[in-house]
């Protein structure tokens, strides 16, 4: 077909494929996908952006080859709760990690991946996990744009991926990621998969359109007393090129709190919206944690992010979190705010504030009965002068900088 047939009114423009093909490969790379897509230099996508420098979730991810990747991320902080201080930690923006990443093409459309991440604290050189070399991702997967892609090994849940908050989920600001996966006020039988899955096998569908679902399992371990089966999810996923959405379901058995012996399932149900203009970004999920041990509570989460960028060096983001216990008049709220200051698409300076503020009381049941939600692990309760235990509302102030190489 000639140059000129492809801009006639009949077909789009070479270009405005090219495009949609690279948004269409970032979100399906980035959900571990495997969608053969045009590559493209440009696009108006804040997430091709955002990926530079973790090449499998990138437009380069099904090149042939092995590359080191990594991020290097240090802050200052001040934090208040029931203590005051301030400290310095690895991680406001992205989890510091150094890894290796490969591609084998086979041939007929079919390639082989594979990734070996680790994260580490880049205050101190500490591993991410003790003893443990790649905590992050060990996996190796096989497919074609055909057929989907299979991956064994340790990987990223399926789900709601990090993207759809505005910050990542990183644990140390993010108020989505700490009331997403808080069950310690909903009883001894209540658990929440993390966000990678050990010991699992996943399968990625080819993109229908702007259709893709994925299934996943995670096996006990040789040593585990749990249920073959220890998580099972699925997700269905849509995009169009600019708005993302997904479906999920998390079956995750975790071991009762009380009698240490029984494996309780908890069920999350989950929903997340995200629409990329590039200069902006807004976002929304829902979440649903109901364990199934008699006695215990259910919570939900509804959450609404939004992301700004100004001449291409300044991002604003936002993010508010609401969590309710039914039954328990138990309620959490919570706020992150931010700005970056972008050097590059790599190199970034960046300021954090967040808070969760509770109201109601914690049930008196769960591993920690005395805790509620909080960020960045600050301690917020305390014994009064009549030996009654109060709550101080957490606040933290994060300033610090990125670079992913």
């Amino acid at each position: 077909m000639s140059a000129s047939s492809n801009t006639s009114s009949s077909h789009e423009p070479r270009r405005a494929r090219t495009t949609r093909a690279a948004r269409l490969l970032v979100c399906a790379t980035a959900l571990g996908g495997a969608s053969h897509a045009a590559l493209a230099q440009t696009s108006d996508l804040f997430l091709l952006d955002y990926f530079q420098g973790i090449p499998y979730a990138t437009t380069g991810a099904y090149t042939p080859g092995v590359r080191l990747y990594g991020a290097v991320d240090q802050s200052i902080g001040f934090t208040k709760g029931a203590q005051t201080a301030f400290v310095q930690q690895s991680g406001g923006e992205w989890t510091s990690k150094i890894g290796l990443y490969g591609v084998e093409d086979l041939g007929g459309g079919y390639r082989v991946r594979f990734a070996l991440e680790n994260g580490f604290d880049a205050a101190t050189g500490k591993l991410g996990s003790t003893n443990t070399m790649f905590n992050r991702e060990a996996w190796v997967g096989i497919g074609s744009a055909k057929t989907g892609e299979l991956k064994f090994g340790l990987q990223d849940d399926v789900g709601v991926p990090l993207f759809v908050d505005v910050f990542g989920q990183v644990g140390t600001v993010s108020t989505v990621a700490y009331l997403t996966a808080w069950t310690y006020d909903l009883g001894p039988g209540a658990s929440f998969e993390a966000a990678r899955l050990t010991n699992a096998v996943s399968y990625s569908s080819p993109w229908f359109g702007p259709l893709n679902a994925q299934v996943a399992l995670a096996l006990h371990d040789a040593g585990s007393t749990a249920p073959t089966i220890q998580t099972k999810s699925i997700a269905l996923n849509y995009f169009d090129g600019h708005l993302f959405g997904t479906l999920s379901y998390i079956g995750n058995y975790g071991l009762n709190a009380l009698t240490t012996s029984q494996y309780v399932r908890t069920d999350n149900f989950a929903a997340g919206l995200l629409y990329d203009r590039g200069n902006y970004v807004l976002s929304a999920g829902y979440s649903f944690l109901a364990p199934r041990l008699e006695g215990d509570r259910v919570a939900s989460l509804y959450t609404l992010g939004a992301l700004y960028r100004y001449l291409q060096r300044n991002d604003f983001r936002m993010e508010f979190a609401y969590r309710d216990v039914a039954g328990a008049g138990s309620h959490s709220y919570g706020v992150t705010l931010g700005y970056d200051y972008n050097l590059s698409k790599r190199t970034a300076l960046y300021v954090r504030g967040s808070l969760i503020h509770n109201t109601g009381t914690t049930p008196t049941y769960g591993k920690y009965p005395t805790m509620q939600p909080t960020v960045d692990n600050i301690a917020t309760s305390y014994t009064g002068s009549e030996g009654t235990t109060a709550y101080q509302s957490p606040h933290l102030v994060l300033v610090g900088m990125y670079h992913k190489f």
